[in-house]
């Protein structure tokens, strides 16, 4: 495997592709090229560049990879989620891992469908394609085709290793949800979403409880998060980033779906927390793996926090490179949204401010 500055001339069996909105590549006859739209940047060993660049791979590498693109909406993504799976299975059987990256808006529908088809057994991981200020220019593409509102699903075989990190703590703030409809909270333990964030928060959102608003920025650092299994008893995170406050009934809506009796966390982290956890993805993902060694990676990391590390974003790379080792190629997504499995329960699920990874070994 190898990564490079893109080039179609220099695409191999198959090539994995990020790319800066605005970005035209050109696709190579015979060969399979697919990707995602990336925010601001594409993650590179040499660092977080603008543009578009490749990790592509070989036939004398052993990996196979499968590829199926689907335009759909929300209304028919499980539909074409569960099509696209089982030409996964047509063709790969029982795939390593799968690579997901679907646009903002549906990724549980996605989720619903893959998990369909190949039930627990497949770890999924990936993230939402993002443009550079959530005005709706991302998007997915394979072989020359792309589109705005779907999703790509990239089957792998050979011996893949991935997981899922949330790398941020619980606080004491907890409560139900007792009133949400899909990505809207309406009501926490019987009271105004937005107005029990404020609170939980010492008046975080406070100037746009009347006025409503986006209030992204303003919560990277203290998103909400659901219990979603233990490790050795540690119980793991599933996060959700508030998004906006409805003013005419202070409802908060999240880029994650919620329903009624979800117990809740208020959950916080550190900028110097966000740079390490790019270490502790691999880390947790090699962990008592049985490999002779790496031959290339994917990193994915929320955008969110990109957002939060800007001006020491070569320190998550390099945190990166610690754990794969300082050779190893990989290219990175920064994502509107992520996908992962928790492990040992084997769940695919997806949410926010969220890193994760795919690491090829042999």
């Amino acid at each position: 495997m190898k990564w490079n500055k893109y080039n179609p001339e220099d695409a191999g069996k198959w090539t994995l592709v990020y790319k800066t909105v605005g970005e035209d590549i050109k696709f190579p006859s015979g060969k399979d090229v697919f990707g995602a739209t990336s925010f601001q940047g594409v993650f590179t060993p040499s660092g977080f560049h603008r543009g578009s660049y490749m990790l592509t791979v070989d036939d004398g590498d052993g990996i196979d990879a499968f590829p199926v693109l689907k335009t759909c909406s929300e209304k028919d993504a499980f539909d074409k989620a569960k099509d696209a799976a089982k030409e996964i299975s047509d063709r790969l059987g029982k795939p390593s891992v799968i690579l997901m990256h679907a646009t903002p808006g549906f990724e549980e529908r996605v989720l619903d469908g893959i998990n369909d088809v190949f039930g627990n057994e497949v770890p999924v991981f990936g993230g939402s394609a993002g443009d550079d200020d959530l005005t709706g220019k991302w998007e997915v593409f394979y072989n020359g085709q792309s589109t705005d509102s779907g999703f790509l699903l990239v089957g792998f075989t050979g011996k893949a290793f991935g997981h899922f990190l949330s790398g941020y703590l619980p606080t004491d703030k907890k409560g139900v949800i007792t009133k949400a409809e899909g990505r809207i909270v309406y009501e926490i333990d019987g009271k105004p979403a937005a107005i029990v964030y404020n609170e939980w928060t010492n008046g975080l959102i406070e100037r746009y409880l009347d006025k409503g608003g986006v209030v992204l920025a303003d919560t990277t650092l203290r998103p909400v998060g659901r219990v979603i299994g233990k490790t050795f008893g540690v119980p793991k995170y599933l996060l959700s980033h508030p998004h906006m406050v409805i003013p005419e009934n202070k409802a908060l809506t999240f880029f994650t779906e919620f329903k009624e009796g979800d117990e809740i966390v208020l959950m916080i982290s550190t900028k110097d927390a966000l740079l390490k956890r790019t270490k502790q993805v691999v880390d947790m993902s090699l962990r008592g793996k049985d490999f002779k060694g790496l031959k290339g990676a994917i990193l994915i990391y929320c955008a969110g926090c990109v957002g939060v590390v800007m001006d020491e974003i070569n320190k998550a790379i390099e945190n990166f490179k610690d754990g794969l080792g300082k050779d190893v190629p990989f290219v990175g997504c920064a994502t509107f949204g992520e996908q992962g499995c928790f492990l040992p329960e084997r769940e695919n699920r997806h949410g926010n401010l969220m890193a994760n990874t795919i690491i090829f070994a042999e």
